[in-house]
């Protein structure tokens, strides 16, 4: 550091902590605000560009329209986008966490869909694989590449298992 520069450095130093002791009460520690309420929080990346939003309600996508009212955590790539997030959709009893494709479909899904545990994955914009428990029944489903569901395997609550869709071995000769 220069010796010219310094004395720009130790004053602007110092006028910092005034402004932070002034703003603390008079002492140098700061303490935090008992509580904060906004309706929209956005996390900016180095470049301004918000990356993270937590709103209620949560704005749409660019370019879409969601069909029913969203709150919780939008994750946005570098142009805007949004590419996930955690949300609950409360008019439909839906609370997730989803992870998108860059074309913009619901890749990757874990949630509450009126209260019974789901987990999708998309491809191309069909389901591919589901997983989940409804009445007492956990079951895994994977589909074709046009999203039909192809084979199923099923436990119920009572410990009794079934597949469905399972075309047997052809028999040795």
């Amino acid at each position: 550091m220069t010796s010219s520069f310094r004395p720009f450095v130790l004053a602007a130093v110092s006028s910092c902590a005034l402004v932070l002791g002034a703003c603390a009460g008079g002492t140098a520690a700061t303490r935090p605000a008992e509580s904060l309420s906004v309706r929209e929080l956005n996390i900016v990346d180095e470049k301004g560009q918000t990356r993270i939003r937590i709103a209620a309600p949560m704005p749409d996508p660019q370019g879409l329209k969601r069909a029913v009212t969203a709150h919780g955590i939008q994750f946005l790539s570098p142009s805007g986008q949004e590419i996930g997030g955690l949300g609950m959709l409360d008019a439909i009893g839906i609370r997730g966490l989803c992870f998108d494709s860059e074309e913009g479909y619901e890749a990757m899904c874990m949630g509450l869909e009126q209260g019974k545990p789901t987990v999708t994955f998309r491809h191309d914009w069909k389901e591919r694989i589901t997983m989940g428990v409804v009445d007492g029944v956990a079951s895994i489903v994977l589909h074709d590449a046009q999203g039909t569901p192809r084979l199923k395997l099923e436990v119920d609550k009572d410990g009794k298992a079934r597949t469905a869709g399972v075309t047997p071995e052809p028999a040795a000769p």
